[in-house]
């Protein structure tokens, strides 16, 4: 049968990798996690700042609010790399990631456990608890990189998501040298902001779906 030159072109328009929708995610929801994202990153920035003054200063007040403060970022983190995860599942179709989550969700609570049980102890001199805590940092360091590597695997994703695999990475293996732990909160927060935006995207999507 001939084609007719006049009909409309046969060509899709939506991209094959663009869902056409996300069940259970809104627009709120995902603007909600983003903003949440960038209250984890300045709350944690906050949370370095207390712990360099308290530090300096030795205040018994500032360390119960620093702990305190640690305990909300540490809930509040684990929490968005949860949601995050479901995102991916949804929006990515991404496996392998919840071993991997599940692991430094675990490992972070745990580690905060032991500080606020043991807190500054652990550095006045060397001992078992020194041990342990530091055990805890190159197994929370190794997870992260395990948790990056799987990030990267997930195919048809955003380049800020890609982005931020390689940051959880980077910040992941600086965290297990032990040394460079302090300066691998920086990738680390700068994955967090990479969060920030994949959720964004994907409420933009949303938003562009129900226009």
């Amino acid at each position: 049968m001939e084609e007719n030159p006049y009909s409309a072109p046969q060509v899709a328009l939506v991209d094959d990798h663009c869902p056409s929708k996300l069940p259970g995610w809104s627009v709120a929801q995902l603007e909600l996690l983003g903003w949440l994202s960038l209250v984890s990153v300045l709350g944690t920035l906050v949370l370095l700042v207390l712990a360099f003054v308290g530090g300096l200063t030795a205040q018994a007040g500032l360390e119960r609010y620093s702990n305190w403060l640690g305990l909300v970022m540490v809930l509040l983190g684990d929490y968005l790399l949860l949601r995050l995860n479901a995102f991916a599942q949804a929006r990515f179709d991404a496996r392998g990631l919840g071993a991997p989550v599940w692991t430094v969700v675990a490992l972070s609570l745990l580690m905060e456990a032991f500080d606020l049980a043991f807190g500054n102890r652990s550095f006045t001199h060397f001992s078992w608890e020194t041990l342990v805590y530091f055990g805890l940092v190159f197994a929370l360091g190794a997870s992260s990189t395990w948790y990056g590597i799987r990030l990267l695997k997930v195919q048809n994703v955003y380049p800020v998501f890609r982005l931020m695999a390689w940051l959880e990475i980077v910040g992941g293996l600086m965290m297990a040298t032990l040394v460079l732990m302090l300066l691998g909160m920086l990738p680390l927060l700068g994955a967090t902001l990479a969060m920030m935006v994949v959720f964004f995207k994907g409420a933009a999507e949303v938003r562009e779906q129900i226009a």
